[in-house]
């Protein structure tokens, strides 16, 4: 009498009639009574016997739940494969690394393997290798993709350069202003000597966030395992940001944006003399001694291009030009020997003057995040993804007597 029998994965299961004892699961190489079946996607049970007896109802069952653990197997082994596919273009960038030692990963090999993961929502290898979870879903960039993100937004001709930039760990930050400076005296012997106190105010830097969202084609995405990509996209990114930073040192209105120069100290403090369209040697020589002496060691010049073409042309009493060209692209223009920086958004009416790390304080927030997005109308249309960075910075005059300026009378 042959034994009742159904092939899964290449293997006959056997089931056993009342009295028999048969093994639950032959290798089917090792079966020569029978010829094995080709195995099937969906086997049929085989038919049970007229006058079912003893255990073969619950043998049947049994089968039942065997065929459904294979069918669950096989979902878990394509999924598996599925993750193996996306992680084997991780593990190349990353050298077939161990994740969890991030310690092992060069600084490209972060950036690149983080970027990559992020557009290709590799969600298990972005949280191994950032620095946590925002509260918006986005991830913090790791240590080193946020390193070369802001080295990009410090140049030779930045406001973010010139001015003092201060590390922030909370979202508010109290920094101290010196409002009067100690007095000195002379006193005879055995006499009383004068008190004299150092008074000092205190500054808020309240960190703003600041959005910068690049729509990335999905070819660039698919060369995203280079790192000459991913640094250009870095360096798009800061060139957004850096140009931002430049407006609100100068011009923020300190409500949203990080409070600027020419909102923090008021035109009274400045010295009223004319600016644009009718300037002379005397109001540049003026304006450099309206700062005090303490202040001018370190102080530059910051004008906007339209005052640049005036400036170049004036002379001094000698007839010789107060504006001298640099030398090497690297190095600012000079005009009375003090640096001069361009920037438009300083504007026409208004010619700064000073020693800016004393004057101004930029508050960095080391907490910055990243998110990837291609539910945007553009991202859907266009085969895009919509990057989103967010960053946060604060900003505040510091020392008010660092600065002075040509500005156009009320």
């Amino acid at each position: 009498m042959s034994k009742k029998y159904i092939v899964i994965g290449g293997v006959k299961h056997y089931i056993k009639d009342e009295g028999t004892e048969a093994p639950a699961e032959v290798p089917a190489e090792e079966v020569v009574e029978e010829p094995v079946a080709e195995p099937v996607a969906e086997p049929t049970p085989n038919p049970a016997p007229a006058e079912p007896v003893g255990d073969v109802e619950a043998q049947a069952k049994a089968i039942g739940k065997s065929i459904a653990k294979e069918i669950v197997a096989e979902m878990k082994l394509n999924s598996s494969n599925q993750e193996k596919e996306v992680s084997g273009t991780i593990a190349k960038i990353l050298k077939g690394k161990d994740l969890t030692d991030k310690n092992s990963l060069t600084a490209d090999e972060k950036i690149v393997g983080f970027y990559h993961a992020l557009v290709t929502g590799d969600k298990a290898v972005c949280k191994a290798l950032s620095e946590g979870t925002a509260a918006d879903g986005g991830f913090l960039f790791p240590d080193e993709f946020r390193a070369e993100l802001i080295k990009s937004l410090i140049g030779p001709f930045t406001m973010r350069s010139l001015v003092t930039v201060i590390p922030m760990r909370r979202d508010v930050m109290i920094i101290p202003m010196l409002e009067s400076r100690p007095k000195v005296t002379w006193t005879a012997e055995n006499e009383t000597k004068s008190t004299t106190t150092a008074h000092f105010a205190q500054r808020t830097l309240t960190a703003r966030k600041l959005a910068a969202i690049l729509y990335s084609s999905d070819e660039l995405i698919e060369d995203s395992q280079e790192i000459d990509v991913v640094k250009t996209i870095i360096s798009l990114f800061g060139d957004a940001i850096k140009d931002e930073e430049d407006r609100v040192i100068l011009a923020g209105n300190g409500t949203t944006q990080p409070t600027g120069i020419n909102t923090a100290v008021t035109a009274g403090t400045y010295a009223t003399r004319t600016c644009a369209g009718n300037l002379d040697f005397s109001d540049i020589i003026n304006t450099y001694y309206d700062l005090g002496q303490a202040y001018r060691q370190n102080a530059k010049w910051v004008v906007a291009s339209a005052n640049v073409r005036e400036l170049r042309q004036l002379k001094d009493t000698n007839g010789a030009y107060i504006w001298q060209p640099s030398v090497k692209d690297s190095e600012p223009d000079r005009m009375l020997g003090k640096p001069v920086y361009e920037n438009d958004y300083v504007g026409e009416a208004s010619i700064l003057f000073g020693d800016f790390k004393r004057a101004y304080a930029l508050g960095d927030r080391k907490r910055m995040t990243v998110k990837v997005s291609q539910e945007t109308e553009t991202a859907f249309t266009k085969d895009q993804t919509a990057i989103r960075v967010v960053t946060r910075i604060a900003g505040n005059a510091w020392d008010d007597r660092a600065l002075v300026a040509l500005v156009t009378i009320p």
